[in-house]
């Protein structure tokens, strides 16, 4: 054995077939050459390899990448490649976990060799920052039924979710995943999300406008307490005035009389109201309920159930 100087023999060129930038540099000067003619030396290449991840079931994705590694050959003419053991050596990379590397050769060519990189994704930061805000903004909004119709207390708390909401996804948008051949359904889960808080804002403003005039034109106002007052007045000034001086003294009693009798009326058609609009307010939590329920199934079994495919080694098609 002699030990020379690597720019003293020749040393073949490797390269990778999907890579975006490699660079190639020997890992020691010198290098070991045998009476036999095999030489051994070390290189260290550096690679960005374009690498199509599929994040369907983002936070929870799991995919493989395939990286060409080659040297030159022309219909079987040129250098092969005899690869030993592949391991790794760091399987922390951020958010994701690189579990296991295997060498494989499509169609069982000997220069199409690729070493099949296994990824997962670390979900619990996604998770917490981009999941569960969704699902308890969802609970609050259940939670709000429980408000009362009248007051504009329940609309008033829709609101501030439906927005909050919003500036949630605006502040997040760079922390979503962009589209491709499989689009992550994390992006349906938003849109989903603000559609249900949206339907549900409008629902509450219905049936508080139904519960308080019993109506939902814009233009049928209820009368208020002071109308109805000046409905007794108007009607008692109709009157002749050659009444008993007996009968004056009555007319203050029976316009007080009167404007309870109308008062009893109108609160006994406001509690009508009340009772249909809340009856119906039932019936569309029920329905929003279910509507929750039926998703979460759905989005569950989409994503834990259901596999986008993609082609890892279409670099070679």
């Amino acid at each position: 054995m002699v030990v020379l100087p690597v720019s003293k023999i020749w040393t073949p060129e490797l390269h990778v077939t999907n890579g975006v930038q490699t660079t190639m540099k020997h890992g020691n000067k010198d290098l070991l050459v045998h009476s036999n003619g095999t030489i051994e030396h070390m290189v260290i290449m550096n690679t960005v390899v374009g690498c199509e991840v599929n994040l369907y079931n983002y936070p929870f994705a799991s995919d493989f990448c395939a990286i060409g590694i080659n040297v030159w050959v022309f219909s079987g003419c040129g250098m092969f490649l005899n690869f030993g053991k592949v391991s790794k050596t760091s399987a922390n990379r951020g958010d994701w976990l690189t579990e296991e590397v295997e060498l494989n050769a499509k169609g069982g060519r000997d220069d199409r060799n690729y070493l099949w990189v296994s990824l997962k994704m670390r979900s619990e930061n996604p998770f917490l920052s981009l999941v569960l805000p969704s699902i308890l903004i969802i609970v609050a909004d259940v939670v709000s039924f429980s408000l009362p119709l009248g007051g504009g207390e329940r609309i008033s708390f829709k609101v501030t979710l439906v927005l909050s909401f919003i500036m949630f996804l605006i502040i997040l948008n760079d922390l979503l995943p962009g589209g491709g051949q499989c689009s992550p359904i994390i992006r349906k889960h938003f849109c989903f999300c603000l559609v249900i808080l949206v339907l549900s804002t409008l629902q509450s403003m219905v049936l508080t406008r139904l519960a308080k005039c019993g109506t939902l034109w814009p233009c049928s106002l209820s009368k208020s307490k002071d109308s109805l007052l000046k409905d007794t007045d108007n009607e008692e000034e109709s009157k002749s005035d050659i009444k008993a001086s007996e009968e004056e003294k009555n007319t203050a009693l029976q316009k007080v009389v009167k404007f309870l009798n109308k008062m009893a009326a109108q609160d006994q058609k406001n509690a009508i109201h009340h009772r249909f609009a809340n009856k119906v307010d039932l019936i569309c939590f029920c329905i929003y309920l279910t509507v929750l329920i039926v998703y979460a199934v759905v989005i569950l079994y989409f994503s834990f159930g259901s596999q986008c495919k993609i082609n890892q080694l279409d670099f070679w098609s």
